[in-house]
């Protein structure tokens, strides 16, 4: 029923990396229409070396995203933190991983709100995961990953600034660090998949029943 469908097939359901692809080409298409984003063309090239370079990340990452699973499969609760465009990543995993997908009681904030109240809950046996992008609001992460290196011993940062992606002006890795941050939160939910022995297909409530 609508003007433009986009129809766009991924062997896994769980990954949004191609989704988030075509959205980078639609989107910022859309802005360079607008006159919002003259170098839509530079961009759009570079794009093309991406899927590499997210292959490249996952592979970077690997060692750290089974130690994760290893050290937290037991864990009652979290708390993931985000900010500028990785706060849509932190919100979407909470959410619709490791509360949906996982049954783990989890609290999503965004780190510009972190210190109106969130804090109080912090404990030296609070996981806090941190979702550190490049766009301008890193020194918000910053603050909050200051904070919670003094007060618990269970911190996880995964930094976008960590994986090179080579190919990818320094003036467009702002835009990639929730692809980034999606393909990197893939290797963690396969991990506690295997680990807590916790198909990511099973749903108790989720379109199983009627609500």
């Amino acid at each position: 029923m609508v003007d433009f469908p986009i129809v766009n097939f991924a062997e896994n359901d769980f990954a949004s990396d191609s989704n988030q692809l075509i959205l980078y080409l639609l989107i910022f298409k859309l802005l360079n229409k607008n006159g919002d984003f003259p170098n839509y063309e530079a961009f759009a090239s570079q794009l093309e070396v991406l899927p590499e370079k997210l292959i490249e990340a996952k592979e970077q990452f690997e060692v750290k995203a089974e130690a994760f699973a290893l050290a937290y499969k037991d864990e009652p609760y979290h708390m993931v933190v985000g900010s500028g465009n990785t706060w849509g990543r932190a919100y979407s995993y909470a959410m619709c991983v490791l509360e949906e997908m996982q049954w783990i009681k989890t609290k999503s904030i965004h780190a510009a709100e972190f210190f109106h109240g969130t804090l109080e809950l912090v404990e030296e046996d609070t996981s806090m995961i941190l979702l550190k992008g490049e766009d301008e609001t890193r020194r918000l992460m910053e603050r909050v990953e200051r904070f919670a290196e003094q007060y618990t011993k269970k911190l996880t940062v995964i930094d976008t600034r960590e994986y090179k992606l080579e190919g990818i002006s320094e003036k467009f890795r702002k835009y990639l660090s929730p692809i980034i941050i999606s393909t990197l939160l893939q290797r963690i939910s396969v991990h506690l998949e295997d680990k807590r022995n916790h198909s990511l297909d099973t749903r108790r409530y989720y379109r199983t029943v009627p609500y």
